[in-house]
């Protein structure tokens, strides 16, 4: 099972879907290009919230496996992971 941790600033809010992951990362983008705007973060493990988002603003997406065996038995290191941070200067 996969769980996304969505970071903006110093918020984290955590999904379990990745739909509403991709929405929210488009909103963030479109928001980023418009000089600044309000985000609805919504299905999310926190109460649903507005966050104000600029081009300065700092959003990490990590996916994280949650194993259904034991640690350690499926061969995979923490590094396996495919976290990223947007660069809002390379969608321009």
């Amino acid at each position: 099972m996969q769980v996304f941790h969505v970071y903006i600033d110093d918020l984290r809010f955590t999904f379990v879907d990745r739909a509403p992951v991709e929405e929210l990362k488009s909103r963030v983008v479109q928001a980023s290009r418009n000089n600044g705007d309000f985000v609805a973060v919504t299905q999310s493990s926190r109460p649903p919230s507005e966050i104000f988002v600029t081009a300065q603003t700092r959003v990490r997406i990590e996916t994280a496996t949650i194993p259904r065996e034991p640690v350690g038995h499926n061969g995979e290191s923490e590094e396996d992971d495919d976290a990223f941070w947007f660069d809002f200067d390379s969608l321009a």
